[in-house]
């Protein structure tokens, strides 16, 4: 099984700091966040492969990548910046997707429990399976947010107002799709939440499962880039 993390980002938010060094590059807890997705993604066992699609300051992750993790099986590959949508179409034209593939957003750090993810969406052979947790009603407008019945999606909301959310269950940015699913996104700059996640959930196509775990933090602003490196030691191994 295939993971593709999406990486391609200029981190625009988190300048200076990305003048001089890529985002997924950005230390967290002194190590780059690249690496948490990563070891999240290599606690699943059926994943043989991890692809990491980049666009910006591609030599300085790849030669990363090729000096420090000889422990799992990694190809870079570049992309436009197209957004998560034109992104993953690009990507997947490189490669050749016969099976359900896990999808990560690369500015994550999180402890959730990628098997549980995949072992759901294989016993429920859906098109799709997003992962899901619960966050505090006052942050609904900074998530994708979905109405969860009987382990299907029944609406997609990408960041609400709070007095328009109709729950605090949110998209995680872990996701496994099925290959047919790609045959649905435009080779342009999209995001998945604003249209794939939204027309599956009209169709009655689209899983969830929450995976609620204990360390869910984006560097995507340097508000939370700071409240990242605050939570690492979470993620640390005993001494």
């Amino acid at each position: 099984m295939k993971a593709i993390i999406l990486a391609a980002g200029q981190g625009t938010r988190l300048r200076p700091l990305t003048y001089g060094i890529p985002k997924a590059l950005l230390p967290v807890g002194g190590r780059p966040v690249i690496d948490y997705v990563i070891d999240t993604i290599k606690k699943c066992k059926k994943i043989d492969e991890i692809v990491i699609g980049v666009s910006h300051m591609r030599n300085s992750i790849e030669s990363y990548i090729k000096n420090t993790r000889d422990d799992v099986d990694i190809r870079i590959v570049n992309t436009m910046e197209l957004e998560a949508g034109g992104d993953l179409k690009l990507i997947a034209a490189s490669l050749d997707l016969k099976e359900a593939f896990l999808v990560a957003y690369g500015d994550l750090v999180t402890d959730l429990d990628v098997n549980k993810l995949v072992e759901f969406h294989d016993k429920e052979k859906g098109l799709a399976t997003i992962g899901l947790f619960k966050v505090p009603w006052e942050d609904v407008h900074r998530f994708g947010i979905v109405e969860l019945e009987n382990d299907y999606i029944k609406s997609f909301i990408e960041k609400p107002p709070r007095n328009k959310a109709t729950s605090n269950i949110a998209h995680c940015g872990y996701y496994v799709l099925e290959p047919e699913v790609l045959d649905r996104l435009p080779l342009k700059k999209i995001k998945l939440e604003h249209g794939l996640f939204s027309e599956l959930a009209r169709e009655g196509k689209l899983r969830g499962v929450v995976l609620n775990p204990k360390v869910w933090v984006d560097i995507g602003s340097y508000h939370s880039y700071l409240r990242a490196n605050k939570l690492a030691e979470k993620l640390l191994p005993p001494e």
